[in-house]
C-alpha cells in the first residue's frame, strides 16, 4: 500500500500547474487602509474597499508563461498573463487598477467591492493554492435619529444608523463613558437606546461607535431632558400678558383661573400655590406680578 501512495504523490508532484509542492500565496493590505489589519497573511486576507493589497509568491522554477488567476463560483478567469518575450497583458475589469511586477511576479490590486473572491499564481509546471480575498465596505459616520429634548419621567429611543457599509458591532457611550445595559438604559438590536422614564441625570452627549472588520466610526448625539415643572413657566407668562392687556379687573382672576388649569393638566403644584402668585397690574408697558393674595 505505501509504495503506491508515494508513487501518486510523486505524480502529483510532477504534474503540471500542481499545487501539491506547497506553495502558498502571501498577501498583505498596504497602508493607509481604514483600521485594517496591515500583517501579512497566508490563505485568507480581510481588506477593504478603496485599498490596495500586494499578493506575493514564492520563488518558483523557470517558466516562460505565467498567469494570475480568479475564482467566484463557478467562474474563473485571468487577472495578468505573462509571457518573458512580451508585456503583461492585463485584462479588462483589472486594468488601470493592477500593478504586476516582472521580477517577483507580485501583484498589487486597488480593491472594488466585486474583488472578494479566490485568488492563485500558476505558472506552466506549477500553481499555488488558492487565496480567499474578502473585500469589505469601510463604515461611513453613523447617523444618530432621536428628539433631542425629552421631559423628565417620559420614554425616549436614540437610533443609530448607518448609510454605508455594514457594521458587525454597535456600542454606546454617555459624556466619553461606556453605557451598560439595565431596566433604565435598554439597547435593541445593540443600535437602538431607549431611555425608560428619564431623567435630569441623563442629560449629556450620547455617542454611537459603529465597527466592522476594517473600520471604527462613531459620531455624538446631545440630549436634554426637561424638569416637567418647566412647563409651567410660558403658561404664567401668558397669564401675566393676557392680564396685562385686559385690565386690572381681569388680573385678579387670571391667576386663580390659570392655577386651577396647570394644576389639573400638570399636576405639579397646589392650587393655592399657584393662587398665590398673585396680582398682576400694568404699569409702564411692563406687567408685574406680587405674591400677595
Amino acid at each position: 500500500m505505501l509504495p503506491v501512495l508515494r508513487l501518486l504523490l510523486l505524480l502529483l508532484l510532477a504534474c503540471p500547474g500542481s499545487s501539491a509542492a506547497g506553495l502558498g500565496i502571501t498577501a498583505r493590505t498596504l497602508s493607509p487602509c481604514y483600521s485594517a489589519d496591515l500583517r501579512p497573511a497566508s490563505e485568507r486576507l480581510v481588506s477593504a474597499v478603496g485599498c490596495t493589497v500586494l499578493l506575493m509568491i514564492p520563488p518558483l522554477k523557470a517558466s516562460e508563461v505565467v498567469f494570475w488567476e480568479y475564482k467566484a463560483g463557478p467562474e474563473e478567469g485571468v487577472i495578468v498573463n505573462y509571457a518573458f518575450d512580451r508585456p503583461a497583458n492585463t485584462s479588462r475589469p483589472y486594468k488601470n487598477r493592477t500593478r504586476f511586477n516582472e521580477t517577483d511576479f507580485s501583484l498589487q490590486i486597488v480593491l472594488q467591492r466585486g474583488d472578494d473572491r479566490l485568488y492563485r499564481f500558476r505558472s506552466e509546471s506549477e500553481a499555488t493554492g488558492w487565496f480567499q480575498l474578502r473585500v469589505v465596505e469601510p463604515l461611513s459616520e453613523p447617523e444618530i435619529v432621536g428628539n433631542s429634548s425629552v421631559k423628565a419621567g417620559g420614554n425616549t429611543k436614540l437610533v443609530c444608523n448607518v448609510l454605508e457599509g455594514k457594521a458587525d458591532l454597535y456600542w454606546w457611550k454617555k459624556n466619553g463613558e461606556l453605557l451598560l445595559g439595565s431596566d433604565h438604559i435598554q439597547f435593541v438590536d445593540n443600535s437602538t437606546l431607549c431611555i425608560v422614564k428619564a431623567s435630569m441625570n441623563d442629560s449629556g452627549y450620547y455617542a454611537c461607535v459603529v465597527r466592522n472588520e476594517v473600520s471604527q466610526n462613531e459620531t455624538s448625539f446631545l440630549l436634554h431632558v426637561q424638569n416637567a415643572a418647566n412647563v409651567v413657566l410660558p403658561v404664567i407668562l401668558a397669564c401675566v400678558v393676557v392680564g396685562s392687556l385686559a385690565g386690572e379687573g381681569w388680573a385678579d382672576s387670571l391667576p386663580r383661573l390659570f392655577g386651577r388649569l396647570l394644576h389639573r393638566r400638570f399636576q405639579v403644584f397646589p392650587v393655592k400655590s399657584l393662587q398665590a402668585l398673585g396680582r398682576c397690574w400694568k404699569s409702564s408697558s411692563v406687567c408685574f406680578c406680587s405674591s400677595s393674595p
